[in-house]
C-alpha cells in the first residue's frame, strides 16, 4: 500500500498528523517541543513521520541551500563529569568541522528524551545519543527518517546506528578480581538502574570476576542506586545496614563510589581498612579524594572524539555507522591499599 496517494506531493504535517492520529498542533508540537506532548504521542508522531518519509523530504528541501550545519547531542546529565568532559570534546570537534551542537539535557527522564529526539529532527543534520532509554521505540523512527546516528555509552542493539561504548564486562570483571586479590571476602555492589545497559553488564562482569576467583554467590550482596552522589549514600547504607559483614565494594559509577565513600565514613566505617571501595569511569574527582578512589579509568576523550567523527563522516559523505568497543584500565589507588602493601598502578583491561 502506498504511503501517501500518488501525486500527493510532498509529505506535509497535515500528512504526518493524520497518519499519527492526532491534530496538526500535536504533530507540531511533538516535533518542535514549543509545548508538552505526551510520550505516546511523540513516538506515535515520529513513526508517522518515518513511515510517510516526512524528514527525507525536508532533507530535500536542505540541500537547496547545504546542510544546517548542526548536530544534537542528548545526555542524561550535563553536571556529571564524566559526560561534561565528553561534550566539551564533541562541541570542540563539531565547532573545528563548522557545526553548532544542540544540547539537551534529560535528567535521566525517558520521556524527556524521547521529546529532545523529536524536537531535533527537523533542526539538525545527525544526533549523537547518550541514552536512558537504550531500546528501539523512540530511535527506530529516526533511523527510518535517514538520520545519521551515534549512541555512545549505553549499547543499542539497532541496524544503520552506529555505536562507541565501553568494555564494561571486562572492566568490572577486572575489579572482581582485584578486589579478592587486595583482601576483599564478602562482596558488595552498587548496580545502576536496570534498564541501562552499563549496569547490566558491569553488573553481570562483576560476579563472573568473582565467581572466576572461586567466590560463592552467597558471599556477593548488591543494592541498585542512581548513578548519582546520592544514590551512592543511599545505596551503601542499605548495604551495610542488611549485609554488615561486608568489607570490599564494587561500585558501577565513580559518582556512587564517591558518594558510598562518604556514607560509610559516616557510618563509622574505615576506607579501606575494614571496607575496600572500586568505582568505574575515574572523573577528575576520584583522584583528589582522601583517600583517592581505585577505579576503571574509561577513555571518555577517545570515545567522544570517536562517536563525533564517525557522525560526521556519516553526514558530510555518507559514511558508514559501525561499532567501536574501547578497552578499559583498572587504575589501583588507596581505597583499596591495605597496610601500604603496593603504590598506585594502571592495568589495561
Amino acid at each position: 500500500m502506498p504511503l501517501v496517494p500518488q501525486g500527493h506531493g510532498p509529505v506535509t504535517l497535515k500528512d504526518v498528523a493524520a497518519r499519527a492520529g492526532v491534530s496538526i498542533s500535536t504533530a507540531s508540537n511533538a516535533l518542535t517541543g514549543s509545548r508538552a506532548v505526551s510520550a505516546s504521542s511523540v513516538q506515535r508522531v515520529l513513526q508517522a513521520a518515518a513511515e510517510l518519509g516526512y524528514q527525507k523530504n525536508e532533507a530535500a528541501r536542505t540541500l537547496r541551500t547545504g546542510l544546517r550545519s548542526a548536530i544534537g547531542l542528548v545526555v542524561p546529565d550535563v553536571t556529571n563529569p564524566f559526560w561534561g568532559g565528553m561534550i566539551g570534546t564533541i562541541d570542540r570537534i563539531a565547532a573545528e568541522s563548522g557545526f553548532q551542537v544542540a544540547l539537551t539535557n534529560t535528567e535521566f527522564d525517558p520521556q524527556r528524551e524521547t521529546a529532545a529526539l523529536a524536537r531535533l529532527v527537523s533542526r539538525v543534520d545527525g544526533i549523537l545519543l547518550f541514552s536512558t532509554q537504550p531500546t528501539g521505540p523512540a530511535v527506530r523512527p529516526l533511523l527510518e527518517m535517514g538520520i545519521p546516528m551515534v549512541a555512545c555509552d549505553e549499547v543499542f542493539d539497532l541496524d544503520g546506528l552506529g555505536g562507541v561504548y565501553s568494555d564494561n564486562e571486562a572492566g568490572a570483571r577486572a575489579a572482581a578480581h582485584h578486589l579478592v586479590d587486595v583482601g576483599g571476602r564478602v562482596f558488595g555492589m552498587l548496580e545502576g538502574p536496570v534498564s541501562l545497559t552499563t549496569a547490566q553488564q558491569r553488573a553481570r562482569g562483576f560476579r563472573q570476576g568473582l565467581v572466576d576467583r572461586g567466590i560463592s554467590p552467597s558471599h556477593i550482596h548488591t543494592a541498585v542506586a542512581e548513578y548519582s552522589f546520592e544514590g551512592g549514600r543511599a545505596g551503601i547504607r542499605r548495604l551495610l545496614e542488611e549485609h554488615r559483614d561486608v568489607d570490599a565494594v564494587f561500585a558501577c559509577t565513580d559518582n556512587q563510589a564517591i558518594g558510598g565513600i562518604f556514607e560509610a565514613i559516616d557510618l563509622g566505617r574505615s576506607i579501606p581498612d575494614d571496607l575496600l571501595v572500586c568505582g568505574f569511569d575515574d572523573i577528575s574527582w576520584s583522584s583528589r579524594l582522601a583517600p583517592s578512589l581505585t577505579t576503571l579509568r574509561q577513555d571518555a576523550e577517545g570515545m567522544a572524539t570517536c562517536a563525533a567523527l564517525m557522525l560526521l563522516e556519516m553526514i558530510t559523505v555518507g559514511g558508514e555507522p559501525r561499532v567501536e568497543v574501547f578497552p578499559v584500565e583498572l587504575v589501583a589507588r588507596d581505597s583499596t591499599r591495605r597496610q601500604g602493601a603496593w603504590t598506585t598502578s594502571v592495568t589495561t583491561v
